[in-house]
């Protein structure tokens, strides 16, 4: 794709602004940043086809793996336990 001016200051708004939203703490972060990403497709600054590509969906798979096993640890109360011995 190439860019001219008119996307690179459309680009740098959208970021600017879901950074500032961000910042303010208002609003939930990853609705906040994933309406950010769907603007941008939206408006033509990426495709989907790229946005998809972008995701690493290795640490994805990492990280929901790391937050089911904590959820499993605390349910079985091994911090807890690990606390009590330390």
């Amino acid at each position: 794709m190439n860019f001219d001016d008119s996307h690179l200051i459309i680009a740098t708004a959208v970021f600017a602004v879901t950074y500032a939203v961000i910042v303010w703490d208002r609003f939930n972060r990853a609705v906040v940043a994933l309406s950010g990403a769907v603007l941008m497709i939206l408006l033509g600054m990426i495709t989907q086809e790229a946005a998809i590509e972008g995701v690493d969906f290795n640490t994805l798979g990492l990280l929901v793996g790391m937050m089911a096993m904590v959820t499993i640890s605390r349910q079985t109360g091994m911090f807890e336990y690990v606390a009590i011995l330390s």
